[in-house]
């Protein structure tokens, strides 16, 4: 008699699936980024407050500085204080920060890199008023663009591409709790093909769409079983695979989740079943299962190619 170990393994999945802490974890987080900080740093200050206003300090020259702003000269460095902070590097013809220059902003962050007409702009570090929260990268106009590494104030790291000030492209994330996610996004989301490792050791590796499982993925158990298949807004849905450690291996078509008919393989392949959305089985023969494996295979060459290991 067939084993009812598929039950366990479906439990395990629908319980795995339905509350992991991917969720929990990474979306709430990365959609609460310190934009305020990140955003665009445009240093604005009208003609009375601009650096032409006046100048003081070692540049020499008189003239009252300008309401907004002051600058004066030492070995090359201009140093300029604007509504938003004070700033000592590069400036340009208009008396904006243009080149190499640190800004410390009035809230306590700093950042220390290359400007562009006032804004930031090519390879910098910015750090947070904590001490401990910090992005370090490309920038471009006012967001970090490129590659660049951001470090939570919480220990949790993401090194990757940016794309105005989103994480987007191929990057890895991780979580202070030991989980990891590794491949693409777009727009803060897991979105393309990608692998996240569990705390308890399970494993997905496939497709992901708007920062959930779509179309086909492998999702392996630390027990050793696996299912592959297909998936529909974070559920199993479509044509799949449970292979268990002992070597079973269940063909099932799922529907939000959930298991229906399929047929079921023995350890040794030398013995099948007909399985019932109820998880009941009859006796079959191995060519009446072939038939369905088959069936799966036209249906489904992610499955195929799966199937071909296996059987």
């Amino acid at each position: 008699m067939a084993s009812t170990g598929f039950q366990d393994g479906d439990k395990t999945l629908r319980k795995s699936s339905s509350g992991f802490s991917r969720t929990s974890l990474s979306e709430a987080r990365i959609d609460t980024m310190p934009k305020s900080l990140l955003g665009s740093r445009s240093l604005l200050f009208d003609d009375s407050a601009s650096l032409e206003s006046g100048i003081s300090g070692n540049g020499g020259g008189g003239g009252n500085p300008g309401a907004g702003g002051s600058y004066g000269r030492s070995s090359g460095t201009i140093q300029t204080v604007f509504p938003q902070g004070k700033y000592s590097g590069m400036v340009n013809h208009a008396g904006k920060p243009n080149g190499r220059g640190v800004m410390r902003f009035n809230d306590g962050s700093v950042y220390d890199g290359e400007w562009q007409n006032s804004v930031m702009d090519g390879e910098g570090v910015c750090t947070y008023a904590d001490g401990v929260t910090e992005y370090k990268g490309m920038w471009k106009s006012g967001n970090p663009h490129g590659s660049g590494c951001f470090v939570y104030s919480n220990g949790d790291r993401y090194d990757g591409e940016w794309k105005n000030g989103k994480m987007d492209g191929r990057g890895v994330y991780s979580f202070q709790n030991s989980e990891i996610y590794d491949g693409e996004w777009r727009l803060n989301k897991h979105h393309g093909h990608g692998r996240f490792t569990y705390k308890s050791g399970n494993i997905y590796d496939g497709q992901w769409r708007c920062g959930k499982r779509e179309e086909n993925g492998i999702f392996k158990y630390a027990n050793g079983d696996e299912f592959a298949g297909e998936y529909c807004d974070d559920k199993r849905d479509g044509l799949g695979v449970y292979r268990r450690a002992n070597g079973e291996l269940d063909i099932k078509v799922y529907s939000d989740d959930c298991p229906s008919e399929g047929v079921r393989y023995s350890g040794d392949r030398k013995k099948a079943w007909n399985v019932k959305s109820d998880s009941t089985c009859t006796v079959t023969t191995i060519k009446e299962a072939e038939v369905f494996r088959e069936n799966t295979s036209i249906i489904s060459p992610f499955l195929a190619h799966y199937l071909d290991k296996y059987i």
